[in-house]
C-alpha cells in the first residue's frame, strides 16, 4: 500500500511539474491568451443561449424549467472543462500515435501515463469553466435551492466527481488507440457527446439509455442525480434517497476501471514502426 501511495505522490509531483513548464510557456503570450480565453467563452456560451430560447419558447423541457435545466447544464460543463483542462493531453493521444510520439514518452524515465496526463493543458480552456460558472450563477438565481453548508460542499464534491468521469472518458478513449489508431470519432462521441447528454434532464432519453449512463457509464451522477437532490425534485422519491451521494463512488471505479484498462493497452503496446 505504501507503494502505491508513494507512486501517487511522485506522479502529483511530475504532474505539477509538466504543468506548471506549460503555464510559464503560456504566459510567454498573454493578449492571446486572453483573445483565445474569451473566443472560447463566446463560442461555447451560444449553447447556453440556444437551450435558455428554446425552452422560454416551450416553457419546460420533461417537467424542467429553464433554471433546471441551466442547473444541468453548469454542473457538466465545469465538470466537462475542468476535465478538458486537467486530462485532454489523452482527447489528443491519437495524433501522439500516429506521429510516433508516444514511442518517444516511453523512453523517457517518467511514467507515460502523467506525461500524456498532462501534455496538452490549456488555460484557454478557463472560457468554457466560466462559461459553466455563469450557468450555474443563473441556475442559482432561477431557481429555490434551499441552501445549507452541506449543499454547497456537496455541490463543491459533485464538480470534481465530474471532472474525474471525464477524464476517465478521455482514458477509455484514448486507450483504445493501442488497437486502433482511428478512434478520434469515438473518443469524442462519449465525451463531447456525454457532456452534452449531462446537461438536459435523463428522463427525456429511452429507459435503456437511462440505465446504461447511469449504472454502466455513470454520467447521471455528474449532473441529474445532484441537480435532484439540490431542487429538492420530486423524482427524488422514485430511488433511494443516498443515491445521490454516490457521485464520488461513481467516479473513483470509473477513474480505477480506466487506469485498468490504460495500462493493459501500454503492455499491449507494439509501436508505430515510424
Amino acid at each position: 500500500m505504501g507503494g502505491v501511495w508513494e507512486d501517487l505522490v511522485n506522479d502529483a509531483h511530475l504532474y505539477r511539474r509538466f504543468v506548471g513548464s506549460r503555464l510559464r510557456a503560456q504566459m510567454q503570450y498573454r493578449a492571446s491568451f486572453m483573445i483565445l480565453m474569451i473566443v472560447t467563452g463566446i463560442g461555447i456560451a451560444t449553447e447556453l443561449v440556444a437551450i435558455v430560447i428554446l425552452l422560454n419558447r416551450f416553457g419546460d423541457l420533461a417537467g424542467w424549467s429553464v433554471g433546471e435545466v441551466a442547473l444541468l447544464y453548469g454542473l457538466a460543463s465545469v465538470s466537462f472543462g475542468l476535465a478538458e483542462m486537467a486530462g485532454a493531453g489523452f482527447d489528443t493521444f491519437p495524433t501522439m500515435i500516429r506521429r510516433g510520439e508516444f514511442d518517444q514518452i516511453l523512453l523517457r524515465p517518467a511514467g507515460a501515463f502523467v506525461q500524456v496526463l498532462s501534455a496538452d493543458f490549456q488555460l484557454r480552456r478557463l472560457g468554457r469553466i466560466s462559461q459553466g460558472v455563469v450557468a450555474l450563477l443563473l441556475a442559482f438565481s432561477w431557481t429555490s435551492i434551499d441552501w445549507s453548508p452541506f449543499k454547497a460542499a456537496f455541490l463543491v464534491v459533485t464538480l470534481l466527481a465530474g471532472m474525474v468521469v471525464f477524464t476517465a472518458l478521455f482514458i477509455f478513449g484514448a486507450a483504445l488507440c493501442f488497437w486502433t489508431v482511428e478512434s478520434i470519432e469515438v473518443i469524442n462521441s462519449v465525451t463531447d457527446g456525454g457532456n452534452v447528454l449531462s446537461s438536459y434532464p435523463l428522463p427525456i432519453y429511452h429507459e435503456i439509455m437511462q440505465r446504461f449512463f447511469t449504472f454502466v457509464i455513470p454520467l447521471a451522477f455528474v449532473s441529474y442525480f445532484p441537480a435532484v437532490y439540490l431542487l429538492d425534485r420530486p423524482e427524488a422519491d422514485d430511488w433511494p434517497a443516498w443515491l445521490p451521494f454516490l457521485s464520488p463512488l461513481a467516479a473513483v471505479l470509473l477513474a480505477l476501471a480506466a487506469r485498468v484498462v490504460w495500462g493493459v493497452g501500454v503492455q499491449h503496446y507494439r509501436s508505430t514502426g515510424s
